[in-house]
């Protein structure tokens, strides 16, 4: 009984000791603490394309400088690439004080906004306390990131709106909806001239990404959150107030402009090159009466290995935004290796069934990606032109020799006997 106590009294000193030691590492913040959203300009490579979103706390009174991250991730987390493919890798929040952020991004030439929120005392606590508690449980700094719902930009402006609770309200701006999640993508990727990075994500998303958008939901975007905070207003005793009290660049920079790629390197002027030179191929299969199957081993090949990636992308990775994907109509993956068993001579009966499948799914495709890109389009059509003439030279070939082969059969062959002639 007497130990029993004893381990009571023990248990109960701990507690009061941890409760001491929380309350020590609980940071108050001053009057004169501010929290800022810092908004980084779009970089020249692709990961940084999109910009990038900071949620900085700075009080000098308490020395807080804490500028916020959501975009880390761990390069000896163990099958970083492999896991990175699949859409696994987790990534965490961390802070650092704002200098080592303001010293890269010059460093990189990307400018650096800050919009500085006009909030009540408690509210820039409730937002430190509630980051304190996530990045203190290692369970909850790190998290699964999704390009279109779960990013850097998106977590600023969830833990705005949690520390602001109900009384932020999102300007509604006209320029900023009834888009979809890849319109805003491509808006990105065209600014920054990743014109072909553009064609290889259009193909690589599904469905999802046609959703129209939301202003809340286009705020995956950086640039987007803000002009988003800089319309928001916030109520406070009745009063309706502009959520961003100031703007301002951290530093001066000046922009470089961005020097738009050569035509006749754009994914577009090669795909229509590739498209004009299967017309004319197809023209001369045509006049020569050839199927020209060296052509369509090239071109369905490489279909059929994208769709085979599609498939992929769709069911053996989690990256939230590639199931469902209505590329696969063009890309099928039966292509390769079905292609390479096509012969010139001694066709078979089921290559025009092939080519009928395959057109109908490219005309089925283009209705559903003449919305994406220009690009796009033109490769369907690519294959859609190949996929046409072999449905009629097949059909027009297996007639005309089922033709021949009934006249060959019902022909009464004579036989000549050179010997009985004088």
């Amino acid at each position: 009984m007497k130990n029993l106590n004893i381990l009571s009294k023990i248990i109960l000193l701990f507690c009061f000791l941890s409760s001491c030691i929380q309350l020590v590492n609980a940071q108050k913040l001053s009057e004169s603490a501010k929290v800022s959203v810092i908004t980084v300009d779009p970089g020249k490579e692709l990961n940084d394309v999109f910009g990038h979103s900071l949620l900085w706390i700075y009080d000098p009174a308490n020395g807080v400088d804490r500028a916020y991250n959501w975009g880390v991730y761990d390069f000896s987390t163990p099958n970083f690439y492999w896991r990175f493919i699949q859409g696994t890798l987790p990534y965490k929040m961390e802070y650092r004080p704002i200098g080592d952020y303001i010293a890269y991004y010059q460093y990189m030439k990307r400018g650096m906004n800050e919009q500085v929120l006009d909030m009540a005392l408690a509210q820039k606590q409730r937002i430190l306390d509630e980051l304190d508690k996530t990045y203190n449980d290692p369970a909850k700094r790190t998290y699964q990131y999704k390009f279109f719902t779960d990013n850097c930009a998106t977590r600023v402006r969830e833990a705005i709106v949690v520390a602001c609770t109900d009384s932020v309200h999102f300007a509604n701006l006209q320029t900023m909806s009834d888009t979809t999640f890849r319109q805003w993508m491509n808006k990105s990727l065209y600014t920054g001239d990743m014109r072909w990075p553009a064609v290889a994500m259009n193909i690589a998303l599904g469905s999802e990404a046609d959703e129209r958008t939301t202003q809340f939901e286009a705020n995956y975007i950086p640039a987007n959150l803000h002009r988003s905070l800089g319309a928001a207003k916030r109520m406070t005793h009745g009063v309706l107030r502009y959520l961003v009290d100031t703007e301002a660049p951290l530093y001066a920079l000046a922009k470089e402009e961005v020097k738009p790629m050569p035509f006749f390197l754009q994914p577009a002027f090669f795909f229509l090159m590739v498209l004009l030179f299967t017309c004319w191929k197809t023209y001369d299969h045509w006049k020569r009466r050839q199927k020209g199957y060296n052509l369509d081993k090239i071109l369905f090949s490489i279909a059929g290995f994208i769709g085979w990636i599609l498939v992929f992308l769709w069911f053996g990775t989690n990256h939230g935004v590639t199931e469902n994907n209505k590329n696969i109509l063009w890309a099928l993956p039966f292509h390769l290796p079905l292609i390479f068993r096509l012969r010139e001579k001694n066709g078979e009966s089921w290559y025009v069934y092939y080519f009928v499948v395959t057109g109908v799914a490219s005309a089925l495709a283009l209705v559903f990606v003449a919305p994406y890109m220009i690009e796009l389009v033109l490769i369907v059509l690519t294959l859609l032109v190949r996929s046409m003439y072999h449905v009629g030279f097949e059909r027009e070939h297996r007639l005309t020799m089922n033709k021949f082969r009934k006249v060959i059969k019902g022909r009464k062959m004579q036989v000549i006997n050179y010997d009985n002639e004088e």
